[in-house]
């Protein structure tokens, strides 16, 4: 599979300068749209399946190996020409998107802090994507395409990049004025080989971090290896609870003996890297070993901080353990954790605040509802309505992370408390006319069964009319009552609807 993977994929090029001219006429959006299509049709071509078809992940690998075996020639076929497709886009449109995000305006992020795009990302941006105006998504399939990653069962990793990156086309699709997100090309890999800046700003990052963990000044990565191969139990002595090292899936601040971190982090890339760059990893010594399971963390995060300089957007991550890095980077290179000129510390800490666990359910939003939701532009009004209830604390001093989790809980208890009383007033409003409906048609109704008792008129009224009016006020009272429900249904669309609809009973 890696090697059908590798004959359809071209030798990695540089970015194309930034001088070169559009390439494409076309809107950013309209290429946006023609992006995820291109996902789509890579993602068909592995799988076999519409991706609308697959509902999780797990699907995924049984339908791959079924492909390969039963069809071979047409998995490898369909594989390539997909890539080729791809591959043309990007030579064509990358450097084009990645100049038009450097317009956007409006509260606009860069999500980053990773390589992969999985479900907590895809949880970050539903939940995000409630309060921010644009969210700039580093592309994950970029660097399938152009260049060579070194991994297990490649097929299988993309097609889940595809799965989880597609479930975002509902916001590409709805093409709006300022687009939720906006999938910008991923130069990293390509940069790290050939970009002297790039290496240079890694190696400064890394010396900045686990320099002070040496004994005695080191002026390169390669005087921090040295350090880590031959004064291994000083070093892991000052590594362990510096909380630099934390193995992939674990979270932030566990100290572990060094022996058990190694053995973590080896653990959690069986499966993922391919067997000889694994295999590599595991002669290593301990020390060189977790060294390099630092930088891996510290790559994205440089590449994020860069990213957000390039684009001029705000940094913003998904997990606790990117968190954990960022903080940590910006205490040793004595920067904000903000920009301040796109976003007050009560938004940034009101973004944080939205990410944390206790309000998780917030990302049980389907993308198709945040779309709608964001096409009536309720994310600004629900900007506004959770600001109210931050900006005692903004006033106040500096933001501590669980007082504005707190704040933010109570908004939101109170935004879906909101929600309720509507449908109360909903219910009393068409509570009289219902009433009304019923009262009226029963009048009528026992005046017709009256006459019929009386012998003179008894000839003059027929033995359907009591049925009559009973049905007249049966249809009073649906008509009423689909007044109602229809009143309820457009109320449960609106933000208030749909928070009231996903927040768990408590």
């Amino acid at each position: 599979m890696a090697k059908s993977f590798a004959a359809a994929t071209a030798m990695a090029r540089q970015p194309a300068s930034d001088d070169s001219p559009p390439a494409s006429p076309k809107p950013a959006s309209e290429l946006q749209v023609e992006l995820f299509q291109l996902f789509s049709n890579l993602f068909s071509g592995i799988t076999g399946r519409a991706h609308g078809l697959i509902d999780d992940q797990k699907e995924i690998k049984p339908l791959i190996l079924s492909r390969v075996q039963d069809q071979p020639s047409l998995f490898t076929s369909s594989v390539n020409r997909a890539i080729e497709e791809l591959e043309d886009f990007y030579q064509k449109h990358a450097v084009e998107t990645f100049r038009h995000a450097k317009t956007l305006g409006g509260m606009r992020l860069v999500t980053g802090g990773q390589r992969t795009f999985g479900p907590s990302a895809l949880n970050a941006v539903r939940i995000t994507g409630l309060y921010a105006d644009t969210q700039l998504i580093p592309d994950p399939i970029y660097p399938f395409v152009r260049s060579n990653l070194s991994l297990n069962a490649v097929h299988l990793q993309l097609a889940i990049q595809l799965f989880y990156v597609l479930r975002l086309r509902p916001l590409v699709e709805a093409e709006l004025p300022v687009p939720p997100v906006f999938v910008v090309p991923s130069f990293e890999e390509q940069l790290e080989q050939r970009d002297a800046h790039t290496k240079l700003g890694i190696e400064q990052l890394a010396i900045r971090l686990l320099g002070p963990l040496c004994n005695g000044e080191v002026s390169s990565i390669e005087d921090v290896f040295d350090y880590a191969l031959n004064h291994e139990d000083a070093f892991l002595a000052a590594l362990m609870p510096s909380g630099l090292f934390v193995a992939p899936g674990d979270r932030p601040n566990i100290v572990l003996p060094p022996t058990e971190a190694a053995s973590r982090y080896l653990r959690e890339l069986e499966g993922v890297r391919a067997s000889d760059a694994l295999e590599e990893l595991k002669r290593l010594p301990m020390g060189v070993l977790l060294t390099n399971g630092v930088l891996e963390r510290l790559r994205p995060q440089y590449h994020l901080l860069e990213n957000a300089s390039e684009m001029g957007a705000q940094p913003l991550l998904s997990q606790p353990v990117h968190w954990h890095y960022f903080e940590k980077i910006s205490l040793a290179r004595a920067v904000e954790l903000r920009s301040k000129d796109i976003l007050s510390e009560q938004a940034f800490q009101t973004l944080r605040s939205i990410q944390d666990d206790s309000l998780s359910w917030l990302a049980n939003i389907p993308v198709a509802t945040l779309a709608n939701l964001l096409v009536n532009s309720e994310h600004r009004w629900f900007r506004e309505e959770l600001n109210k209830y931050t900006s005692q604390l903004a006033t106040a001093g500096p933001i501590e992370t669980d007082a504005m989790v707190r704040e933010v809980s109570h908004g939101l208890s109170s935004l879906v408390q909101r929600q309720k009383k509507v449908l109360a007033e909903i219910e009393r409003k068409y509570a009289p006319k219902k009433a009304a409906a019923v009262a009226g048609g029963l009048i009528g109704a026992s005046a017709a069964a009256t006459a019929t008792l009386l012998p003179s008129l008894a000839p003059l009224i027929a033995a359907a009319v009591p049925a009559a009016a009973i049905a007249g006020a049966a249809w009073g009272y649906g008509k009423e009552k689909v007044g109602e429900e229809v009143e309820k249904r457009q109320a449960a669309k609106s933000m208030l609807g749909v928070l009231a609809t996903v927040r768990p009973a408590s």
